[in-house]
């Protein structure tokens, strides 16, 4: 199977079965080049329809790959400048093979394969038969916007349907840092230098011969507000009201109001009643919860057994649920919190050194630290809170090492979950095979301590922020989950990623045999 083809096509009511044979010889990105029987169609953005409803049928048939379908050759333009080498290159019956083979050796892919003849699929028409309600206007200077993260199906029709209206020049605005604090898992969002470095290399690939200012922007306007050549911005449903505000702020700087083209985004059923009805990044990254965002680095100096994951997660992001989880699916869990109950105790070298440090006052009546003052000391205060751990880490993580040694010795376990808060703080990383987390909103976490801490907004929040970012856990993980929607959402997440680590170990075991 190779890793990038080429699929030459002319038929639009074939798609689908096209699309399910070609998938049979590609397992990364295939392009896409249409071959219009009718070659007196002027007007690029009569192609729209067709277009759109490849994105759409690929996102059925082939949705592992990333499907590109090319316009620079229906501006006449017959050689294509592709990101990727071209392993294969398919088409189907109603290409001649004579013009697949030319194209073939121009791309210099080294396979050439005739896709199985096929019945025709009657879905509305072919190629050239355009939609002729459609605005097929063009326009030297085009604009439009977004997040662009992870470009997905409703990214590429959205870009597309830009270029098909573009004659000179497009401009894309790339949300930056400050714009994504309030879109789902910002965490997992990509760096705004990889979006546009994608948002690009899109453009180029689909049609080179365009001139792209991919740009960042800190606000939702952008170069809209001040650029006097764009004639039409390119919206989705959901953004029309944005690009309404654009023309209301280009008025007041007396530039041209521009023109709007709107188009439908793509919809879908969801597998989960969390996710948006439609295709978007927001559902993208709830999919990429429960999975491997990384993998984890080889760690000679640990045993290879028991398998030694890290749970971290702020405070009431939901450990201690998900530690059931992974205890009902076989793991054995270490309480980092309840082993460090148990250093705490009166007789300890612990006990003592931290009397003497905080003081007496410390001490309940019962003769025990009374955890609460000592929070209520150290959350207020940077430094305190620094001198607590530099006591308590050290003699915690005796106490977990005697304990793995413990489950090792029982050989009871493959997995030991260390549940432990503290882990990136401590730098406990190279202690454990990798590192799963949960991460919640603050503003969840600071609802949820008020309701099960009885605290007040304010000790919420400090507790909260005395904290390590959700960003820096995300970029310390090899696995996030996050607690904000229902129980069995979470539930799927947990399944996913142990299913993901019991076929790693099992092919461990098995490349033994």
């Amino acid at each position: 199977m190779a890793k990038t083809g080429l699929l030459i096509t002319s038929s639009l009511s074939r798609i689908p079965l096209v699309l399910q044979a070609a998938r049979k010889h590609v397992f990364k990105t295939l392009y896409i080049q249409i071959e219009p029987k009718n070659t007196n169609i002027q007007n690029i953005p009569t192609y729209c329809s067709a277009i759109n409803r490849i994105y759409a049928s690929s996102s059925v048939h082939c949705s592992n790959l990333d499907v590109r379908v090319l316009i620079t050759n229906l501006r006449g333009n017959r050689v294509q400048k592709l990101s990727e080498q071209v392993d294969v290159l398919m088409f189907d019956a109603a290409v001649p093979q004579s013009e697949a083979t030319l194209l073939a050796e121009g791309l210099r892919a080294p396979s050439v394969v005739k896709l199985e003849q096929m019945e025709t699929v009657h879905d509305g028409g072919l190629f050239e038969e355009v939609d002729s309600t459609e605005n097929t206007k063009m326009h030297d200077n085009v604009v439009l916007g977004g997040t662009f993260d992870r470009l997905h199906m409703g990214h590429k029709i959205l870009l597309s349907n830009a270029v098909l209206r573009t004659k000179k020049r497009l401009v894309v605005g790339v949300t930056d840092a400050n714009m994504i604090k309030s879109k789902k898992l910002p965490e997992l969002i990509l760096s705004v230098d990889q979006r546009i470095n994608d948002v690009t290399t899109f453009l180029q690939d689909i049609d080179h011969s365009l001139m792209y200012e991919v740009v960042p922007i800190p606000d939702p306007f952008g170069p809209t507000a001040t650029d006097p050549d764009i004639d039409l911005i390119v919206v989705s449903q959901e953004t029309l009201r944005g690009g309404e505000k654009v023309n209301e702020v280009r008025q007041k700087n007396n530039l041209n109001i521009l023109e709007i083209f709107c188009i439908k985004m793509l919809e879908l059923e969801p597998d989960s009643d969390d996710k948006e009805k439609k295709i978007s990044s927001s559902n993208q990254r709830m999919d990429l919860l429960g999975t491997r965002i990384r993998e984890p680095q080889i760690k000679p100096h640990l045993e290879k057994r028991p398998y030694l994951i890290g749970l971290v997660g702020g405070i009431a992001s939901g450990k201690s649920i998900m530690c059931e989880r992974l205890k009902r699916f076989g793991a054995a869990i270490i309480d980092c919190d309840k082993l460090a109950h148990n250093i705490y105790e009166p007789g300890t070298e612990c006990f003592t050194a931290l009397k003497n440090h905080f003081g007496a006052g410390i001490i309940g009546p019962d003769g025990r630290i009374d955890r609460k003052i000592l929070g209520s000391i150290v959350f207020s205060n940077k430094e305190k809170l620094e001198e607590l751990n530099g006591i308590v880490w050290p003699e915690l993580l005796k106490k977990v090492k005697e304990r793995i040694a413990e489950i090792r010795a029982e050989g009871q376990h493959q997995v030991v979950v260390v549940e432990a808060a503290v882990l990136l703080k401590a730098g406990w990383q190279s202690e454990v095979h990798e590192v799963w987390s949960l991460i919640i909103p603050a503003d969840e976490a600071i609802r949820r301590l008020k309701e099960r801490n009885n605290l007040t907004e304010q000790e919420a929040k400090m507790r909260i922020e005395s904290q390590l970012s959700n960003e820096t856990i995300v970029e310390h993980s090899n696995v996030v989950f996050s607690s904000l929607w229902s129980y069995e959402f979470t539930e799927k997440q947990a399944i996913k990623a142990w299913n993901i680590l019991t076929k790693d170990l099992n092919t461990e075991v098995t490349s033994k045999i």
